[in-house]
């Protein structure tokens, strides 16, 4: 069987949003970050939080989770919006193509929902370097689906120990009602498992000896007390597509290996 295509592994970190038409300008009420793999499988984590406070990371309060999703996304390079939204910019005046990417995100964990909705949008690069992105999704405080506007940076992963690695670990037990996966991009690692309706998260960043006087793995955030195998992640040259691990009732499959 060929191998599925690859793109480079992306790190995300949103820098605000607002939704329209209700709020008159950008901000940022959560620690955003969203790591997507070398095949598009992606962990996006929002925790609620102010500018600069630290994240919880002793399992709660579970009601600063503001969304945990893992799936898969795809783009394609359009000529011009795809979407009606009332910040879509005007077409070229010299009679030119604007390039526009328009990417879909099905969810295949949901915090919030085991039915979700639909989310995409169009992401339009901006001259700051950072993205604009113009779509629809659910909004939790109107309970509808709302237009919106995010902005995002996007940065390279960092070489770890030699290597800039990317990992997927999931989980799918069907009898447990249990779903999960670890994710890790370069020195960036997230996780997710939901079992029934209740969800765990975890962040995690690798530092250097020259930032870290000790170095190594740091835990940044967790919320939940259900157990995460992030460590697999750490030493994924023992790692082989295709092996299942098991922890406790649960049997975790890995799904991407993958350096550059």
């Amino acid at each position: 069987m060929a191998e599925s295509q690859r793109n480079e592994p992306a790190i995300s970190e949103r820098r605000g949003i607002r939704w329209l038409p209700d709020d008159p300008k950008l901000e940022e009420p959560t620690s955003t970050l969203v790591l997507t793999s070398s095949r598009g499988q992606f962990v996006d984590i929002r925790i609620s939080c102010t500018p600069g406070e630290t994240l919880p990371n002793q399992g709660g309060p579970s009601s600063l989770l503001d969304w945990g999703i893992a799936g898969k996304s795809t783009s394609t390079v359009i000529d011009g919006p795809s979407l009606d939204h009332p910040s879509n910019p005007p077409p070229p005046t010299d009679g030119s193509s604007r390039s526009v990417r328009h990417s879909t995100f099905s969810h295949w964990i949901d915090s919030r929902t085991d039915t979700p909705g639909p989310d995409q949008g169009d992401m339009y690069p901006q001259p700051n370097h950072t993205t604009l992105e113009l779509g629809a999704m659910y909004n939790p405080l109107t309970n509808s689906e709302q237009a919106y506007e995010e902005v995002w940076v996007d940065y390279s992963a960092s070489v770890v120990q030699g290597l800039r690695w990317s990992v997927v670990i999931d989980l799918e037990d069907l009898e447990h009602k249990a779903k999960g996966r670890v994710i890790r991009v370069g020195e960036h690692c997230q996780a997710i498992l939901k079992v029934g309706d209740q969800a765990t998260v975890e962040r995690w960043k690798f530092e250097s000896p020259e930032k870290d006087s000790t170095g190594g793995w740091k835990r940044l955030a967790r919320l939940g007390d259900l157990f995460l195998p992030v460590s697999l992640a750490f030493k994924p040259e023992s790692l082989i597509e295709g092996n299942t691990l098991a922890f406790g009732d649960y049997k975790w499959v890995v799904k991407e290996v993958y350096s550059w």
